[in-house]
């Protein structure tokens, strides 16, 4: 850490360092007022909660004024961003770094000043946190067919030894390499994210009451849109839209001869949703290298419970890149397992062309790909959805965002 020497106390630093970032950056120096400032001697350079900012003012002390400045709008940023909310099992060191990738570039374009060994990296440019912590696990993950129970359980190991990050304990606050300033749990945080609504729903108001005063002032930090549309979109839980737009492919109608049961206790008596039979279902796995393992094992499971209460006659698996390499076929009520094979470039057209084939008309058509690749020309007539683990749209279909898993 370099070493300087201030006369005036890290307090009142801090306090001027607020208030040229209201002027000059009326974005990061609005929302900075929501925190309070908190001396802690126990932790290396800052924490936030999203309620206190803690700081030490030996790290303090080795800042020129505009680096403070820079700092403090980096801590502000995790709040700002839901970092502190969003954790849930993942590991703090690791998070805390994926959180620094995603906000470092954001200040710099700025034109905000960072101490020099900050963590940034080109790659990560506009993901969220989410995204890049599974890019990064992924990295660093073994080839073996156990790693996704292993990062779970390094996860879980990881959690136990840190705490919930809500101690002035020095132990609770995740220390990265190039880190300047921590994100820890929110103080009401927990593993399955509960408790946390409140602080969600004041810290949007106080973004979007920031960033029209910086609208109002002409002074907007270039990429901010982009960076919130990434962290608004990577808290949509995929899960969910998978079943909601899987559900809507089904065709249903009504029937009193059903009624709905759910209502009965009361005396009132509607009709029941009855879906017709569930033919054929296909899904098609990318095997380019734009999944990794975590997320295909997710999409596994996710996809084995959807069949299990549906029952389709049959569900095809197509493992393609360039081509369809390989294609399982299961029979209702046996047990799906994806085993990809392959690893060339991404074409979907062959997909389409292999169930036409085959005389195949599926009720849905489900593709887990980065969507980085060749569409065909003609739209098919039946529903496809593509769960994606990359940022781009596709030309039919609904896209279902599984970045963040």
């Amino acid at each position: 850490m370099p070493v300087m020497t201030h006369e005036i106390p890290a307090a009142e630093r801090i306090r001027k360092a607020r208030t040229a970032l209201l002027l000059d950056h009326p974005f990061f120096g609005s929302l900075l007022f929501r925190l309070k400032s908190e001396e802690c001697r126990s932790i290396l350079t800052m924490a936030t909660n999203g309620v206190v900012l803690r700081y030490n003012p030996a790290f303090v002390d080795t800042l020129n004024a505009a680096t403070l400045a820079g700092v403090l709008a980096h801590e502000v940023m995790h709040p700002a961003l839901q970092h502190h909310t969003r954790r849930a099992k993942r590991d703090p060191v690791r998070w805390n770094e994926a959180c620094d990738y995603a906000i470092n570039p954001l200040l710099l374009d700025a034109g905000l000043s960072l101490p020099d060994d900050v963590l940034v990296d080109p790659r990560f440019r506009g993901m969220s946190a989410e995204h890049i912590y599974n890019l990064r696990e992924a990295e660093t993950q073994p080839e073996s067919g156990t790693e996704g129970e292993s990062a779970e359980s390094q996860d879980s190991e990881s959690h136990n030894s840190t705490g919930n990050g809500n101690s002035d304990d020095q132990r609770s606050v995740p220390e990265s390499q190039g880190g300047v300033g921590q994100v820890i749990d929110a103080p009401e945080a927990g593993e399955d994210e509960s408790g946390n609504d409140e602080q969600t729903r004041e810290w949007e108001i106080a973004v979007n009451q920031a960033a029209t005063l910086a609208q109002q002032a002409g002074k907007v930090p270039a990429g901010l849109k982009r960076t919130m549309e990434g962290a608004a979109e990577a808290k949509v839980d995929w899960r969910d839209l998978l079943r909601r737009l899987w559900s809507d492919t089904i065709l249903a109608d009504s029937s009193w001869m059903r009624p709905n049961r759910r209502h009965i206790w009361s005396g009132l008596y509607l009709p029941g949703v009855v879906r017709e039979g569930i033919g054929e279902i296909a899904i098609a796995v990318d095997c380019s290298g734009s999944v990794n393992a975590r997320q295909l094992r997710l999409f596994e499971a996710e996809i084995r419970s959807i069949l299990e209460g549906q029952r389709p006659e049959r569900v095809h698996v197509l493992y393609f890149d360039a081509e369809v390499h390989k294609v399982d076929t299961y029979s209702a009520g046996e047990t799906l397992h994806l085993d990809p094979v392959g690893g060339g470039g991404t074409d979907f057209g062959p997909c389409f062309d292999w169930l036409n084939a085959h005389g195949i008309h599926p009720q849905t058509l489900v593709f887990l790909t980065d969507l980085y690749g060749a569409f065909p020309d003609s739209v098919p007539d039946y529903p496809v959805l593509w769960a994606s683990t990359g940022g781009r749209d596709a030309p039919f279909g609904c896209v279902i965002p599984m970045q963040a898993a």
